[in-house]
């Protein structure tokens, strides 16, 4: 089954393409490239003109083999990926055609309506089913065979969502404006550009680097299609796990532990032990120990409240939020939701006990 950004799905048909540019200028090709002459240009147009009615991709991009026993082929290259100014992946490939493909020019830039674009820029595509939001790609190669037949080989920054099942993390740590940058690759037509993408690396293992800010595209992690591997991220709390930049996260205020933890683990620690201080009290006519153990450790009636910033915790009785008043200490409001009586409380580490200063 092909995958969903093949470009038969977004590419329009030959008889509707319109011009790109009024003339693509000798400055943005890449130097000493072969000239077509105009019978093999004519007869090059004519080539993807027809390929283009059928179904499938004009041009696929493949992942040649690699290791003992690996037949090399003089198509196939293999560099490092960069984004911005980091390499993030390895990248094997070759385009097929690659006669078709190579015979093109190559191009530093290209232009849709009146915005230019340039090797190594980010850009939002147009849906295959021309409906839902646009894909994000990062375009490494633009090829033409004259100013109305240009296309992109390009890789895509995916939607955490859309990684294969088996990259898809449980329970979810993305961050909603988050992206993951991958090494798979195909060609596109230049019209299914909807426009310029910017996209920040956030480097999370430096507690002074800055945040992405409000609604700002940004990546940290990556996936290699080729291993299926996605890189590891920076785990913090008590429990072990990644690091939402779209929740609240408090650091231990003693030097000696530092800890960065999650407001959600904070609030459900208080959740957790108030209900082993209702379990305790056992109702009258019942056995006070039975009673307790049966509530202890209970953990399948609390809940994560879908707040903005995932500071909220909450079972049938109590409802525990962290509070970071400005200049101030953090604090814990907690509600008991039977009475609607509110007390805050101070804040512990998890790890060490301290108090959160």
């Amino acid at each position: 089954m092909p995958r969903k950004r093949d470009s038969t799905l977004s590419a329009p048909s030959s008889v509707k393409r319109r011009k790109l540019t009024d003339n693509i200028s000798s400055e943005s090709q890449s130097p000493a490239q072969p000239r077509m002459t105009e019978k093999e240009k004519e007869k090059l147009v004519h080539w993807l003109d027809q390929a283009d009615k059928k179904d499938g991709p004009i041009f696929n991009v493949v992942v040649p083999a690699k290791g003992h026993g690996a037949k090399k082929s003089s198509d196939s290259t293999e560099k490092p990926l960069i984004l911005g100014d980091r390499i993030y992946l390895e990248a094997r490939w070759a385009v097929k055609p690659m006669e078709k493909w190579s015979q093109m020019t190559k191009y530093k830039k290209f232009t849709v309506g009146n915005q230019t674009h340039s090797c190594g820029d980010c850009v939002l595509v147009k849906p295959g089913n021309d409906s839902g939001p646009d894909w994000k790609a990062q375009v490494h190669e633009v090829r033409a065979a004259d100013e109305h037949h240009v296309f992109l080989r390009c890789t895509w920054l995916e939607n955490p969502e859309e990684l294969p099942k088996e990259a898809r993390t449980m329970p979810p740590y993305h961050g909603r404006f988050e992206l993951v940058p991958g090494n798979k690759m195909d060609v596109i037509d230049a019209l299914t550009v909807n426009g310029p993408l910017k996209v920040v690396h956030w480097d999370e293992s430096n507690d002074d680097a800055e945040m992405p800010g409000p609604g700002e595209y940004f990546w940290r992690q990556t996936y290699n299609y080729n291993t299926k591997v996605l890189s590891p991220l920076r785990l913090i709390c008590e429990c072990k796990q990644p690091h939402n930049p779209d929740h609240l996260i408090v650091k231990c205020s003693n030097q000696a532990c530092g800890i960065w933890l999650h407001a959600s683990c904070l609030a459900k620690d208080v959740v957790q032990r108030k209900q082993q201080e209702q379990g305790i009290k056992a109702e009258p006519g019942t056995k006070g120990r039975k009673q307790a153990r049966k509530s202890v450790g209970k953990t399948s009636g609390t809940k994560t409240v879908a707040d903005d910033n995932g500071a909220c915790e909450e079972d049938e009785n109590t409802k525990a939020e962290l509070v970071v008043p400005e200049s101030a200490a953090p604090e814990m409001l907690v509600t008991n939701k039977k009475t609607g009586d509110e007390a805050k409380e101070p804040v512990h580490c998890l790890s060490c006990k301290e108090l959160i200063q």
